[in-house]
C-alpha cells in the first residue's frame, strides 16, 4: 500500500509505503528492503539488507555488512562530499549514532530535503559527531514513547557503569555486559580499556570492532571471548538483532549488567538470568533532544517516521505547526 504526502508549499511527493520512502518522479528510495532500482540504506543497523540493484551507503557501513557476508550492490559515498543522480543532488551526512551511519540532504528542482531516521547528538568518541543541514522538509525517525521524556545523562552512567566494573572486578567477581553490538560495545570497550579493565567480547562484536579500528576507531585492548580460556575478564555480549547471528542464552558465568538503549526495560538474553544492574546509553536521541533537532533544521515541514510519529507529531504542533505523522496500512512504519 502507498500514500502520498504532497508538501504544503514545495513541489515534492513522498510517497510513504509498506518498504521504505521514495521521492516520486525520482528512482531513489530510502531504506527499502526490496523495492526501486536505487536504495539509500542510512546504516548497517538497519534490520534487513536491501535488495534493490543499487545500494547508496557509506564505506563504514558496507565493511560491517561485509563482515557478515551480507555485500548489497553498493555505491560508496562519503560524507560531506555532494554527487548528483539525475536531478537529484546529494549528500552524506554524520548521523552520529553508529559507524558509517549517514542521513541523506537532498536538493531537487523544488525541494531541500533532510532525511534522518536516527540522530545521536551527544558526542561519542567512537564515531564521527552529528552533522545537521538547514531544509525545507525534514524526514525525522523518532524511536521513544514519550515526547517529554529526556534519558538519564550519559557522561553520568557511563561513569556509573565504571564504577560498579571496578567493583566488582576488585573482589574478582567479573560482569558480563549485555549491550547493543554495533553502538555501544565500541564505546564500553574503549572505555574499561582506557581503565586498564580487561575485556573479551562476543564474536559478533569482535568482527565489529574490527571494523571500527580499520576506520581510525581506537578501542583498546580487548580479545574474543572464548568459553574455555576467557578468565579474569570483563566480558560483553550482544543483544540480538535480525540480521547478525547473536546469542539470547549462553551468556558466561557473572553478575550480568544490561546497557538499555531506550527508555523501557528490555528482557534480558537467557531465561531466568536475573539483571544485577541496568544502565542507559541509547544509540539515538531521545525525545527532549528531537525538540532541539527540529529548531536547528527549521524545515517548513516535519514529516515524522516510528512507532510514536503520532505522538510526536502533537507535541511538536507549537514549534512546528506543518508536523505530519507518516504511517502505512494505519500502523507505525518502523524505522
Amino acid at each position: 500500500m502507498q500514500k502520498r504526502f504532497q508538501p504544503t508549499s514545495l513541489g515534492d511527493t513522498i510517497v510513504n509505503t509498506d518498504d521504505g520512502l521514495h521521492i516520486e518522479g525520482s528512482i531513489l528510495w530510502l531504506d527499502s528492503a526490496t523495492h526501486g532500482d536505487l536504495t539509500f540504506l542510512s546504516s548497517a543497523s538497519m534490520p534487513f539488507v536491501p535488495k534493490a540493484a543499487q545500494v547508496i551507503a557509506t564505506e563504514d557501513t558496507v565493511r560491517i555488512l561485509e563482515s557478515f557476508n551480507r555485500k548489497p550492490n553498493t555505491l560508496v559515498c562519503q560524507y560531506n562530499r555532494p554527487f548528483s543522480i539525475g536531478r537529484l543532488k546529494m549528500e552524506l551526512l554524520p548521523s552520529g549514532c553508529v559507524l558509517g551511519g549517514a542521513s541523506l540532504y537532498l536538493e531537487t528542482e523544488n525541494n531541500r530535503i533532510l532525511y534522518a531516521p536516527k540522530l545521536q547528538p551527544n558526542r561519542i568518541s567512537t564515531i564521527r559527531q552529528m552533522q545537521l543541514k538547514k531544509a525545507h522538509t525534514l524526514i525525522l525517525g523518532v524511536d521513544y514513547a514519550d515526547p517529554e521524556q529526556g534519558l538519564p545523562n550519559r557522561k553520568k552512567e557511563r561513569e556509573r557503569l565504571l564504577e560498579k566494573v571496578q567493583m566488582l572486578s576488585k573482589y574478582k567477581e567479573w560482569p558480563v555486559i549485555v549491550c547493543d553490538p554495533l553502538t555501544v560495545a565500541q564505546e564500553i570497550t574503549h572505555l574499561l580499556s582506557n581503565e586498564g579493565i580487561p575485556v573479551a567480547v562476543h564474536d559478533t562484536i569482535f568482527k565489529i570492532h574490527k571494523v571500527y579500528e580499520q576506520s581510525g576507531s581506537k578501542l583498546g585492548k580487548y580479545t574474543k571471548y572464548d568459553r574455555k580460556h576467557t578468565k579474569e575478564k570483563v566480558t560483553i555480549f550482544p543483544m540480538s538483532r535480525q540480521h547478525f547471528k547473536t546469542p539470547r542464552a549462553q551468556l558466561p558465568d557473572g553478575p550480568l549488567l544490561y546497557i538499555e538503549s531506550g527508555a523501557e526495560t528490555s528482557v534480558p538474553p537467557g531465561a531466568f538470568r536475573n539483571v544485577m544492574e541496568r544502565f542507559h546509553l541509547a544509540p539515538v536521541c531521545d525525545g527532549e533532544q528531537i525538540r532541539e533537532i527540529v529548531l536547528a533544521v527549521n524545515p517548513k515541514e516535519l514529516f515524522i517516521v516510528g512507532p510514536y510519529a503520532k505522538r510526536y507529531a502533537q507535541e511538536l504542533k507549537p514549534v512546528m505547526p506543518n508536523a505530519i505523522p507518516l504511517f502505512s496500512n494505519n500502523q507505525p512504519t518502523l524505522i
